[in-house]
């Protein structure tokens, strides 16, 4: 009996799951990351409560399942958002007149506390180090340099650059066009000349290779501008591997990991998020503010890049100083009247 209840209590469960995802993909446009995400977590906690029905669980249930993710070793962060999941998906339920769940038994479940790290980034000098590096050693140093310039200069995910195309660099208005960011939102990006130096370099350079240079093996490795890459039909991707395809996440981990390590700037934790936080990090430090970087970033919130960027927090009380009523003192005068008039 209770293996047939099992079954019962599981297909009703993937009935809601399958619900909420279509709800999420269809009504809230999720993108495909993010609905892996919520599929994941969602099957995982049904997979705990596989003999009962999730809509009949209560809050002490959703409290122990968040202590079970703990025991087994998840980070406060995954936990979090395992427990963001499950509420957002009791909420779809709520809201809906043809269920019998009135309460969210997630919804006032706490998170856990965050440890608070310091971000890794790359300091000024190292960023120069790679660089350099780049034009000095890289096998294909022009189209690396293009790379490793544009996450330096523009804070770019690794997701928006790998998808960029060719057209979506506008010199005349030098401005890098980012679509379909995250949350499926365009954003411009300025340039600077030295960013537009880089990819005009690798746009215009080596525009034309025969099959004899292309069979050598000492090409120069200045000369390798993208046309050297292109193969077959060129859908416009911007950055190109050496087999003509465009760059995965890990492709471009493996090339930035291996510049870090032969220039010496390599450190546990550096990957190609280091680049974006360094970005933001040093435009912070010159003065831009945290609205401009928002709009820079493709953050939705300005709260976000307060526990993204690397900042000294030394230099936090310097610029509270800055305020212009930091010296005023109290009208000795106006605190006399005051208390006479009582």
């Amino acid at each position: 009996m209770s293996n047939v209840l099992s079954v019962v209590r599981t297909n009703a469960n993937d009935l809601y799951i399958r619900e909420f995802m279509l709800f999420m993909r269809s009504d809230k446009g999720a993108r495909p990351k993010t609905l892996t995400g919520y599929e994941t977590d969602l099957k995982r906690f049904a997979a705990h409560f596989k003999t009962r029905d999730l809509l009949e669980l209560r809050q002490q249930d959703i409290r122990e399942y968040k202590f079970g993710l703990v025991d087994k070793g998840l980070a406060p962060r995954t936990v979090n958002r395992a427990i963001s999941v499950i509420r957002s998906f009791y909420e779809y339920f709520v809201d809906h007149d043809d269920y019998e769940i009135v309460k969210n038994p997630a919804k006032n479940v706490q998170g856990m506390k965050v440890p608070r790290t310091v971000p890794i980034t790359l300091g000024e000098q190292q960023a120069k180090t790679l660089l350099d590096g780049i034009m000095l050693t890289g096998k294909h140093a022009v189209r690396d340099y293009a790379i490793f310039a544009t996450f330096l200069y523009t804070g770019l995910r690794v997701s928006e650059l790998i998808n960029l195309k060719t057209y979506d660099i506008n010199f005349e208005d030098s401005y890098i066009h980012v679509r379909d960011g995250k949350g499926g939102k365009d954003r411009l990006i300025p340039m600077i000349p030295q960013l537009a130096n880089a990819l005009q370099l690798y746009l215009q350079t080596g525009v034309v290779y025969d099959e004899l240079a292309k069979s050598q093996s000492k090409i120069s490795r200045y000369r390798c501008g993208r046309t050297y890459f292109v193969q077959g039909t060129d859908d416009q991707t911007l950055f190109l591997t050496q087999f003509g395809t465009p760059y995965s996440r890990k492709g471009i981990d493996c090339l930035f990991k291996g510049y870090a390590q032969r220039l010496g700037i390599y450190k546990e934790g550096l990957s190609l998020h280091a680049l974006r936080r360094s970005c933001l990090t040093f435009l912070h430090k010159q003065g831009v503010d945290l609205f401009v970087l928002k709009e820079i970033s493709g953050h939705a919130r300005v709260q976000t890049l307060e526990h993204y960027l690397a900042i000294d927090n030394s230099k936090v009380l310097e610029a509270m100083r800055s305020h212009p009523l930091h010296n005023h003192q109290i009208d000795r005068g106006l605190v006399e009247m005051v208390r006479s008039s009582r």
